[in-house]
């Protein structure tokens, strides 16, 4: 299970931890172990070189859903490219005509059986994309994961007051940048419109871009030194409250082992399309199929050519390459404060060193900050011990350790 659970953690990652309204998004993106691919070959010292002859990989889709009772108020498509590792995403308003639902919105198309697979099939329809994979998120998600990395900033564009107590849903906040709590996050993304009826200019097409910018400040969030601790956390919010139909085999297919993030490789667009009136009388965002068309095959099927795939890895690469004459450092929390642990990160990664991992220290004893040495040559471990303030140390000696050293900082630390 600890496997399975590490593996679908990478692959949240690597396709978009997705976390927002409904069952929103957070896009954060990891990329494989290209040193371990058949795109590279290590030699005896350690160089790294690249494979003229590399061949391209399948592009995986996945379609993103956030439901709020029975309908879908966050839909999102989302394709990795493994060649460019990139991710496209597009928003598809709610409100977007389709045929065969209820009131001819695609948000309902799940109401009919609760199957995730009504929406996937009419994504297909107006977009030409059958998505391979699903993630549908509860609500419960935003509000849990929000508060769990301690709020997030953004900046509000209006006021929002809006009370609907049959969905149990009050909305008031006011203009301007703010940080975020968990349940002001969920009205953040979810208002739609003022008691009054005012509300965005244009309609769901300002939701949908306020959502997106919902998503850009949680990816930062999570990125932040303080929160990489929490994805154990994260993770069990996200998957107690998720239905997907991605397999062990799937995941399987992805590595551990997180290499880079590039946020210049997370694209993301809305459904072209307008607000409008059918003839009932009911508001509809009425796709815009000519530029539709042209935008999903520019993000969807673009030609990639194996140089700009050996390009792209040779530049990862070199991210490797530049720190392996680094001594490596493996960094456990073990009860400080998480300010101070992340000044020792700080001081390390600033004065020659690389810290390449770091986690909780799982104990209910109090622990003494200590430095562990994997490495015999302990040349510069007094160097280390200097600019850590730590002078306990131990031995645990091994050769295939991926780390020179593991310091813990316990909770009575001081640097």
């Amino acid at each position: 299970m600890k496997v399975f659970k590490t593996i679908l953690k990478v692959l949240l990652i690597i396709f978009i931890i997705m976390i927002t309204i409904t069952a929103g998004v957070v896009g954060a993106v990891v990329y494989r172990n290209w040193a371990r691919s058949q795109n590279e070959i290590i030699d005896s010292e350690g160089n790294i070189t690249v494979k003229e002859d590399v061949e391209l990989r399948e592009n995986v889709t996945c379609l993103f859903m956030g439901v709020n009772g029975a309908l879908t108020d966050f839909i999102m498509l989302g394709q990795y490219n493994p060649n460019t590792r990139e991710v496209d995403l597009i928003s598809i308003p709610r409100d977007t005509k389709v045929t065969g639902t209820i009131d001819g919105k695609i948000n309902s198309a799940y109401a009919s059986g609760y199957k995730p697979a009504n929406t996937v099939q009419k994504v297909k329809e107006i977009t030409g994309i059958e998505a391979q994979y699903y993630v549908l998120f509860d609500t419960k998600v935003l509000r849990q994961a929000v508060d769990a990395v301690g709020g997030v900033e953004v900046d509000v564009p209006i006021n929002m007051n809006y009370d609907d107590p049959a969905q149990d849903l009050y909305i008031h906040l006011k203009k301007g940048r703010q940080t975020l709590t968990g349940k002001q996050a969920e009205q953040f993304v979810r208002f739609r419109k003022n008691n009054d009826g005012s509300g965005y200019k244009n309609g769901d097409i300002d939701r949908v871009a306020t959502q997106q910018q919902f998503i850009k400040a949680m990816i930062s969030r999570v990125l932040e030194p303080q929160n990489l601790l929490k994805l154990d956390k994260l993770f069990d919010i996200v998957i107690s409250n998720t239905k997907t139909n991605v397999t062990l085999d799937i995941l399987l297919s992805y590595t551990d082992d997180i290499i880079t993030f590039k946020t210049d490789r997370i694209r993301i667009e809305t459904l072209p399309g307008a607000g409008g009136y059918a003839e009932n009388g009911i508001s509809y965002f009425f796709m815009d199929k000519v530029a539709a068309e042209a935008l999903i095959q520019e993000m969807f099927f673009k030609q990639v050519k194996v140089e700009e795939v050996i390009a792209n890895v040779k530049e990862d690469s070199s991210i490797k390459l530049n720190t392996s004459d680094k001594i490596k450092i493996e960094l456990l929390n073990a009860g400080a404060k998480t300010a101070l642990f992340n000044q020792v990160v700080e001081n390390l990664n600033n004065n020659g060193y690389y810290v390449s991992k770091i986690g909780n220290y799982e104990s209910s004893e109090k622990e003494r900050s200590r430095i562990i040495c994997h490495d015999q040559d302990i040349s510069k471990l007094e160097d280390l011990q200097k600019l850590v303030g730590i002078s306990k140390t131990e031995n645990d000696i091994n050769a295939d350790a991926t780390v020179n050293y593991t310091i813990i900082i316990g909770p009575m630390y001081e640097l």
